[in-house]
């Protein structure tokens, strides 16, 4: 495409929640931002972020940092200094029993960062510059490639007959991606792949979870000193579990309690993906918990939100002819890697790192001319260094939700790493035990390291080593 020199590459990123201002962020830090007009479509009509608590592992605080933002995140570190220890106990019995407790900092895993998501938004909205435009109340319906490209070659159209040109589109529109819905069509047309419209629309996983935030007096008013208000804790049964942790300074614990139906993952879903429960609903599912679980689940601060947990098929190809998928618009998975804490909207060790790559991909480019950004190049860097190491982050959060919901009989443990005690541990429980703990070190897996040493060669200049 011949794009006059005079004019800024036109850039539209649709989706105004974390994982489209992280891949602004990212771009300020490392690409020359005079060559670009940023502007960031958002559908609602105000910046909000629905869910309560996420957790952020030491590896995405490093990219944080590297993206500018270490000094921020190191005051809310020490502002909210979190336990690091999880405790899991198999719970779906009257009287409950511990069967392993994780502790974060050992293996150098770093503590892990406990906060309501609003901070970080906070955060990043602090530092996004004033040179990027927000259009809020703007949710896309399709986009195009117009003959006449003289003011960018990508026609958008929004609902409410609003329409927008640029030269690059980032989907960061989440699992209902309406730019994954527009992107693989015209992806298995030009390829002759029809795979590709197998993941044009998100599937049940076979997981709901009901969310909520407890206040901690009140609480404790129920259950004096209760073990859930001081350390993370992590209540197993069959095909059901329940997350807890402690946030804003411990006045509030996050609680996610989850349920499953292996029979119905990959079903199509239809309907809200979001609906309102009640207390009452909730405590008849876990009916014959052990009474820890039971009075944590019967103080709660408003009418639990249950949500449908929904997820992308994988996907081999993220990007092409100037269309990038990225977060959970690419890769929506289970929200079990790790402690499966507060990940219960995205995976933030991958969510953030895909408005990375992308960001020094576009650099590393932009550095051989500005114009060059408009060639295939960074679509091809993006399609061989991410799809497959989230994919194998994707089937590892899958099998950790096994682990967590007595599921893992006649499951495939190879996405374990082979030195885990878990292949070796005869009791059933502390082998699930070691399993878990696995899924925290999951980056350490051959396959996740292969990538990593991949994606380090194009991140320092060396893209030609990419194989």
């Amino acid at each position: 495409m011949n794009t006059p020199n005079s004019r800024k590459i036109k850039v539209a990123i649709v989706g105004g929640g974390i994982s489209g201002m992280a891949l602004v962020l990212a771009m300020q830090r490392f690409c020359k931002m005079g060559d670009f007009e940023v502007h960031i479509y958002e559908s609602a009509v105000q910046i909000t972020q629905v869910g309560a608590g996420i957790g952020i592992w030491q590896r995405t605080l490093d990219l944080l940092s590297d993206m500018g933002m270490g000094e921020d995140f190191q005051a809310l570190r020490d502002e909210y200094d979190t336990p690091t220890r999880f405790t899991y106990r198999k719970s779906d019995q009257p009287e409950g029993e511990t069967f392993y407790e994780a502790h974060m900092e050992s293996d150098g895993n770093g503590r892990m960062l406990l906060l309501h998501r609003a901070r970080i938004q906070e955060v990043f909205l602090k530092h996004i510059s004033k040179d990027v435009k927000f259009h809020l109340a703007h949710r896309l319906e399709s986009y195009s490639y117009p003959d006449d490209d003289a003011a960018g070659k990508i026609m958008l159209k929004f609902r409410g007959g609003q329409e927008a040109q640029c030269d690059l589109l980032f989907g960061a529109d989440g699992v209902a991606s309406a730019v994954r819905h527009n992107f693989l069509p015209r992806l298995a047309q030009k390829t002759g792949r029809s795979e590709y419209l197998e993941s044009v629309d998100a599937v049940f996983s076979g997981t709901c979870v009901y969310r909520d935030l407890v206040p901690v007096d009140r609480l404790m008013e129920v259950w004096p000193n209760h073990p859930a208000a001081t350390q993370p804790h992590q209540y197993c049964g069959k095909n059901m579990h329940i997350v807890t942790y402690p946030v804003q300074q411990g006045s509030l614990i996050n609680v996610a309690p989850f349920y499953s139906d292996i029979s119905k993952e990959n079903a199509p879903f239809s309907g809200s993906q979001i609906g309102v429960s009640t207390t009452e609903e909730v405590l008849i599912r876990y009916k014959d918990w052990e009474p820890e679980v039971k009075a944590l689940l019967g103080v709660r601060a408003s009418s639990p939100k249950h949500w449908a947990i929904l997820t992308v098929k994988p996907l081999d190809v993220w990007a092409d002819d100037g269309v990038f998928l990225l977060g959970d618009a690419a890769h929506a998975m289970t929200p079990h890697l790790g402690a499966g804490a507060g990940q219960e909207r995205e995976q933030d060790k991958e969510l953030k790192f895909d408005a990375y790559y992308i960001a020094k991909i576009l650099a590393y480019v932009q550095d051989k001319g500005p114009l060059e950004i408009l060639s295939a190049e960074p679509s091809a860097l993006y399609n061989r260094l991410r799809p497959p190491l989230a994919n194998f982050a994707q089937a590892r959060s899958r099998l950790q939700t096994l682990f967590y919901d007595f599921n893992e009989e006649g499951q495939d443990l190879s996405l374990v790493e082979a030195s885990s005690s878990m292949h070796t541990e005869p009791d059933r429980l502390m082998r699930l035990g070691h399993g878990i703990w696995d899924g925290y070190l999951w980056p350490r897996h051959a396959i996740a390291r292969k990538w990593d040493a991949e994606a380090a060669k194009v991140l320092s200049g060396d893209a030609s080593g990419c194989s």
